[in-house]
């Protein structure tokens, strides 16, 4: 570690500049190859396991995985040499894997939606509303929330609270409070402030992704028959029905969800391990750790029984103990100083020959980020992108005429649980302590159903003595 900070810092100072930035480019090749390829046979094993136990084997998550497979048995196991066609094939299983994810996403803000609604009708529905003690309930609320002083955690359970209170707002009213969201991105990134708006219209299905109506059959029969629901006359046994079908839809989405992110994370490590084979399989392979990762993963491609491999792997998992954290720490000064040397020395890695590998490093950096799913290509900013005044006016009236739109076609309680929805997703319109009691005390006043009311001090109450 002490020759890591020594190396940095000789090339902040201009101490063998060019020696040092070779070597600094070299190392941090190796450490991403090394995590990299670690990680990618804990989870890779995991990912072949998940799928010895599923019945059938010609789903999606199947025959995206057998890609990944060749790919690591061709270049990562077998060192053929990694082509344009590999790098075409990780990045299109990046992309499928994307495409359904959306459109899972998208089934759950819908089914957020209409989850809100019967949860608030339940109690009216199966004849169990009960007396609600506003100012208790208000009182408590407060006091979850100001318990703690971090302003990050107060924010987080005010958002938390804000997707379970009533909503008794008109819709100018939710529209300033866009509005004045929107605001906050001016002279920012435009592509910030769009992709902030494009969450917001996703979350309240203003737009839906390819393939909602088709990927997944089931899900979407499910979705329309809660859209189509009469909430104000549903009977109990309709009740039942809906909920019993919202349950199987979301777990169905929770499992080809788990599959789909599990599938991303060893599907960027391939990505990186790809960029950094060449470069940095030499100095690994001898390491105990990286042997043992390579064998676990040759080890799941080659059996042909999964069942008998737990056993026989089981010293390999021994010696990955420890590894992942211990290069982790070795990468995290090397990342810490990364733009200082890919930007600030920009023109001496130009001049070295070296911005191509320190492209592939920004890339790996992003592919190995908590980020699955974000876009690694490189992307140049310039003045024309950032938001003005005119640009702003246009992104809003279009927002609120979208909102507009939406809200014409549907009922008063799907018009409440979307603006309750888009609320918990905003920063906190709220200035102090006394405005957000005053806004606790006025939405449970203002709220005289008492079917909602008893929904919203059960989950409120449930969360927060979950939080305890």
């Amino acid at each position: 570690m002490s020759s890591i900070k020594k190396l940095i810092g000789e090339i902040k100072s201009d101490i063998n500049k060019e020696e040092n930035i070779k070597e600094y480019s070299k190392l941090l090749f190796e450490k991403y190859n090394y995590y990299s390829m670690v990680k990618m046979s804990m989870n890779f094993y995991t990912m072949c396991e998940i799928i010895s136990e599923m019945t059938d084997k010609n789903t999606d998550v199947c025959k995206y995985f057998d890609v990944l497979k060749r790919l690591v048995d061709n270049n990562i196991i077998r060192k053929n040499p990694v082509d344009e066609e590999a790098f075409t094939a990780i990045k299109q299983i990046r992309e499928n894997i994307e495409y359904k994810m959306k459109i899972l996403t998208s089934y759950t803000d819908g089914y957020e939606i209409y989850e809100y609604i019967l949860n608030r009708i339940e109690a009216k529905v199966k004849n169990e509303i009960e007396d609600v003690d506003i100012d208790l309930l208000s009182d408590k609320m407060y006091s979850y929330v100001f318990n703690e002083s971090d302003k990050m955690l107060i924010n987080s359970k005010l958002q938390l609270l804000m997707a379970q209170l009533p909503v008794r707002m008109t819709k100018n009213k939710f529209y300033d409070v866009v509005n004045n969201t929107l605001a906050l991105y001016k002279g920012g990134e435009k592509a910030s402030l769009d992709e902030f708006c494009d969450m917001l219209r996703t979350s309240a299905l203003i737009i839906k992704p390819k393939g909602f109506e088709t990927e997944y059959p089931f899900l979407y029969h499910v979705f329309t028959d809660l859209e189509a629901a009469d909430y104000k006359e549903l009977s109990e046994e309709e009740f039942d029905t809906l909920y019993k079908r919202l349950e199987d839809a979301a777990a169905i989405i929770n499992e080809e969800a788990s599959n789909y992110i599990l599938m991303q994370e060893i599907a960027n490590d391939i990505y990186t391990l790809l960029l950094t084979i060449d470069k940095a399989y030499e100095a690994n392979s001898s390491h105990p750790a990286y042997k043992a990762a390579e064998n676990i993963v040759d080890s799941c491609i080659s059996s042909s029984d999964f069942d008998s491999l737990s056993e026989s792997l089981m010293d390999d998992f021994v010696s990955l103990e420890g590894a992942q954290e211990d290069v982790t720490e070795s990468i995290m000064p090397l990342e810490a100083s990364f733009d200082d040397i890919y930007v600030g020395k920009k023109e001496s890695v130009e001049e070295l020959g070296l911005k191509d590998e320190f492209d592939d490093l920004d890339k790996i950096s992003k592919l190995l980020s908590t980020s699955l799913f974000i876009d690694v290509e490189q992307k140049q900013r310039n003045e024309s992108d950032m938001v003005d005044d005119a640009y702003y006016e246009e992104t809003k009236d279009k927002l609120i005429e979208d909102f507009t739109k939406l809200f014409a076609d549907c009922g008063k309680y799907a018009v409440r649980s979307i603006m309750c929805k888009i609320l918990s997703a905003m920063p906190i319109f709220l200035n102090s302590k006394q405005e957000i009691k005053n806004y606790f005390d006025y939405t449970l006043s203002g709220c005289k159903d008492m079917s909602e009311l008893t929904a919203c001090n059960k989950l409120i109450c449930e969360m927060i003595e979950e939080d305890i």
